[in-house]
């Protein structure tokens, strides 16, 4: 059925590209960033009593998101409206950063009616477009942009991490593996939305069976990734509200002759708007998603609090993020990350913005990072 699915897809894409006469524009993105941060405590190997102090991290950066987009357009005989989107050139990703190559790269088509939308190639999956994120809209990006991790030396998360301390977004968030996914319209506030990804490392390449990978007691791939979204949005007395709702499975198998756990992931965000204030709460939940069955590691979990205030050109936000992890001990490994930015528009795209953070983290009750610094970023679009 999925096969069916995806040849269907395939078909109706060839068939209207090889007749599409489109607009096409290009647009791009560039942001630099200069940061200093006091770093007090980094935890040197896997034995939390050996510190390293007085880590001190500052310089430059170019971001994670500089880029060049190709986008077009173009309404059919039909009526169906065609739009895609491509990465014409990107950041520097080779070598030690072809780790973001994923993150900013897009090659996909939108088929837009009646019935709403569907979309097919690299891109982002249902989450993305449904939940709220201040992490990510509000002044500066930050924490979401993870620039500030260029600042300071985390011991969660990754291949060559020490601990997991957990996701503070839904797991396949800014992933941009091949997928297919839908977007109805809005019918009296109430939307949906789906994603089918039929193996999240297959970013545009064959890939062997050996692609789908569990690194350092971390799920890091599924196959057959179904998400499914609902949303309600609603206006009274000038309050805006919006509620949504999801889940996210997807089959983890056997790697090596050891089972995993499928992957299970809700996550749900309820957010506020008033003039030019927003607020919203977000979660996200995965349980033992992605560990060796019953090694008892698990309650991977994330939770935002975030709150933006713009007024002319000028835009406030503050956010924290906190993050949960149980390893195979039965012990809990943490994080919270705290950010308050300003950001200022100096007209024709470009953006002056500075952001304070704060970044904890700890393995069973013993912190082992504990950072805070300033960046403050140029930001143009054109």
């Amino acid at each position: 059925m999925n096969k069916t699915i995806l040849i269907g897809f395939s078909a109706l894409v060839l068939a209207i590209t090889s007749v599409v006469k489109a607009d096409i524009s290009i647009s791009g993105y560039q942001e630099f960033f200069v940061g200093s941060a006091d770093q007090s405590i980094a935890t040197q190997g896997t034995n939390a009593a050996t510190t390293e102090h007085g880590v001190d991290r500052a310089g430059m950066s170019n971001g994670n998101f500089s880029r060049l987009n190709a986008t077009y357009s173009t309404q059919l005989d039909s009526g169906l409206q065609v739009d895609g989107s491509y990465t014409a050139n990107a950041r520097d990703c080779q070598g030690s950063r072809d780790a973001m190559c994923g993150v900013v790269n897009f090659n996909s088509v939108n088929i837009s009616g009646s019935f709403g939308t569907i979309g097919v190639g690299e891109k982002f999956d249902a989450g993305a477009a449904m939940l709220s994120r201040i992490t990510a809209s509000g002044a500066m990006s930050e924490p979401d942009g993870g620039v500030i991790g260029h600042f300071y030396t985390g011991r969660g998360g990754g291949a060559d991490a020490t601990y997991n301390v957990g996701s503070g977004n839904e797991h396949n968030y800014a992933d941009n593996s091949m997928k297919v996914t839908f977007n109805s319209n809005v019918y009296s506030g109430f939307s949906f939305a789906a994603g089918f990804t039929p193996n999240m490392a297959n970013e545009g390449v064959p890939v062997d069976a050996q692609a789908q990978t569990v690194t350092n007691d971390k799920y890091s791939a599924f196959s057959d990734v179904l998400a499914l979204y609902g949303k309600y949005q609603a206006e009274m007395d000038g309050i805006g509200m919006q509620i949504v709702y999801g889940m996210q499975s997807g089959n983890a198998g056997q790697i090596s002759g050891v089972d995993y756990a499928d992957y299970e992931e809700t996550a749900y965000s309820i957010r506020l708007d008033y003039a030019g204030f927003a607020a919203d709460y977000r979660k996200n939940e995965a349980g033992d998603s992605g560990q060796i069955k019953n090694n008892n590691a698990g309650n991977d979990e994330g939770t935002s609090i975030c709150a933006t205030y713009s007024f002319a050109s000028v835009g406030l936000g503050a956010c924290q993020v906190e993050t949960n992890f149980t390893d195979t001990d039965n012990f809990d490994n943490n994080s919270t990350t705290r950010t308050y930015s300003a950001e200022y528009q100096l007209g024709g795209g470009v953006k002056l913005g500075l952001t304070y953070f704060d970044v904890d983290q700890s393995a069973n009750n013993v912190t082992i990072t504990d950072a805070d610094g300033v960046i403050s970023r140029l930001a143009v679009g054109f």
